[in-house]
C-alpha cells in the first residue's frame, strides 16, 4: 500500500528532489504540528455545549480524533525515516506489520466520517421533518461505532501479508511482502473502500445540496418581493416566532457551508493520491516517483490540517464559541493571579490589620443592642404589684351587668 512503498522509496540511493526536500522537511512538519493544535481546539468547541447539541458534532470529533492520528502515522511514515536515514519498518517488527494497516484505517475513519457529516446536512436540508426521526444521538453513536469496527476488520488483512527478518542486514530488506497476489487484491479492494466509495458518495451528497441550497435560495427571494410588494401584511404579526425560525435556520445554514467546504476539501486534496496509486497499480510500478509521491502524500496530510481553517472561516458560530474558550481561559489565568497576589504576604497582611471584617463588628454591636435592651427591661418586669385593690362597682346597666375595677 501507500507505506509500503514509502518503505520502498525511502531506502533508495535517490538524488534528493528540491521539491521532495521542501515538502518533507518544511511542509509536512508543520502541517503535523499545525494539524494536532488545530485538531485539538476543534474538538474542544465542537464538544461545548451550543455545539454538542447538534448530532454532527459528533462526526466531527471522530473526524479530528482520526485526522490527529493519521497525522501521528505521517511521522513514522515519512518524516522520521527521512531524518534517521532508515525506515521504521526496518527497525520495528511491529511498525512493519501495522504500519500500513495503521494508514488505511486512519484515512478510512476520516473519509467516512466526512460522509456521515454530509449525509446528516442531507437530511437537513432535503427531509428536515423526518430528520428528527432518523438522525439521534442514538443513531449517531450506532453509526459511528458501525463504521470503526467495519474499518478495523477490512484492513486486518495487511499485516498477515507482511515478514519482518531482523538477521538480514542488508537495509531496507527486513520487511518484505510475503503475499504479493493478497496485497494486489486486498490493496485494491481497500483504496475502493478508503478513497473512491467516500469520494462518490461526496460528489454526489454535495451536490444535491447546493442544488438544494440554491432553489431555497431562489424561493426565498421570490418570496421576499412578494412580501414587500403587498401593503396588506402586517409586519409585527408573528415577529417573535419568524425571528426564532429565522435564527435556527441561519445557524443551521452557517453550518451546512461550513460542512460542504470541509466535505470539497477532503475531494480535492486527497484525489491526487488515489490517481496515483491506481497509475502506479495499471503500470505496475514497484517504485513511486519520488516527487509524485511526496506531492499526493502532502496534499493528503495537508487535507488533515486545514479543517480547523475551513470551520474558523466560514462558520460564525465556531469562531463565537472559540472566542468563547480563550476568553474564559484568560479569565480563569487572571482569577489565580488575583488568588496569588491576595495570598501573598504584605498586601494580606495590612489589609487585615487595618480594616477589620465588618461582619464581626456587626456582630459586637448586636451583642451590645442586646444587653442594653435586658438592662432597660429589667427592673419592668421584676417589680411586684402592690396596693391593688379590686372592686366590683356598678356604675350602670348594661345589658344587665357592669364590672368596673378600681386600683
Amino acid at each position: 500500500m501507500a507505506n509500503l512503498n514509502t518503505t520502498t522509496m525511502t531506502n533508495l540511493n535517490l538524488k534528493p528532489h528540491i521539491i521532495v526536500y521542501v515538502c518533507i522537511h518544511f511542509v509536512m512538519p508543520c502541517a503535523v504540528a499545525i494539524g494536532i493544535i488545530g485538531n485539538l481546539l476543534s474538538i474542544l468547541v465542537f464538544a461545548r455545549r451550543e455545539m454538542i447539541k447538534f448530532c454532527v458534532s459528533i462526526f466531527t470529533i471522530v473526524l479530528a480524533l482520526s485526522d490527529i492520528l493519521l497525522l501521528t502515522t505521517s511521522l513514522f511514515n515519512i518524516i522520521l525515516p527521512d531524518f534517521l536515514g532508515e525506515s521504521m519498518s526496518d527497525i520495528s517488527a511491529f511498525w512493519c506489520h501495522f504500519h500500513g494497516y495503521f494508514d488505511l484505517l486512519f484515512a478510512a475513519l476520516s473519509g467516512y466520517s466526512v460522509v456521515f457529516i454530509s449525509v446528516e446536512r442531507w437530511f437537513s436540508v432535503w427531509k428536515p421533518f423526518d430528520k428528527a426521526k432518523y438522525v439521534t444521538f442514538k443513531t449517531t453513536i450506532i453509526t459511528v461505532v458501525s463504521y470503526i469496527t467495519i474499518s478495523l476488520i477490512t484492513f486486518s488483512w495487511f499485516p498477515l501479508i507482511l515478514e519482518y527478518s531482523p538477521e538480514n542486514t542488508k537495509s531496507g530488506e527486513r520487511c518484505q511482502l510475503k503475499l504479493l497476489i493478497i496485497y494486489k487484491i486486498f490493496g485494491t479492494l481497500s483504496v475502493i473502500f478508503t478513497y473512491i466509495v467516500p469520494f462518490i458518495f461526496l460528489g454526489i451528497l454535495n451536490t444535491l445540496i447546493v442544488y438544494r441550497l440554491r432553489a431555497r435560495q431562489q424561493t426565498s427571494i421570490q418570496r421576499s418581493m412578494t412580501s414587500s410588494s403587498s401593503t396588506n401584511v402586517d409586519p409585527t404579526l408573528g415577529s417573535a416566532s419568524t425571528r426564532k425560525r429565522q435564527r435556527q435556520r441561519n445557524t443551521d445554514r452557517n453550518i451546512t457551508f461550513m460542512l460542504i467546504a470541509v466535505a470539497i476539501a477532503f475531494m480535492v486534496m486527497s484525489f491526487p493520491f488515489q490517481i496515483y496509486w491506481f497509475y502506479m497499480q495499471i503500470r505496475k510500478l514497484t517504485t513511486p516517483d519520488p516527487v509524485l509521491f511526496t506531492l499526493t502524500q502532502t496534499f493528503r496530510y495537508l487535507n488533515c490540517c486545514c479543517n480547523f481553517f475551513l470551520y474558523s472561516a466560514t462558520s460564525s458560530l465556531f469562531r463565537r464559541e472559540l472566542r468563547e474558550i480563550f476568553q474564559c481561559s484568560n479569565s480563569s489565568v487572571n482569577q489565580k493571579k488575583d488568588n496569588n497576589i491576595l495570598q501573598g504576604g504584605p498586601v494580606s497582611r495590612t489589609r487585615t490589620t487595618s480594616s477589620p471584617p465588618t461582619y464581626s463588628t456587626n456582630m459586637n454591636d448586636a451583642k451590645g443592642e442586646r444587653k442594653k435592651l435586658l438592662t432597660i427591661s429589667a427592673p419592668v418586669t421584676t417589680t411586684t404589684i402592690e396596693n391593688v385593690n379590686l372592686s366590683v362597682t356598678p356604675t350602670g346597666p348594661t345589658n344587665g351587668h357592669v364590672v368596673t375595677f378600681k386600683t
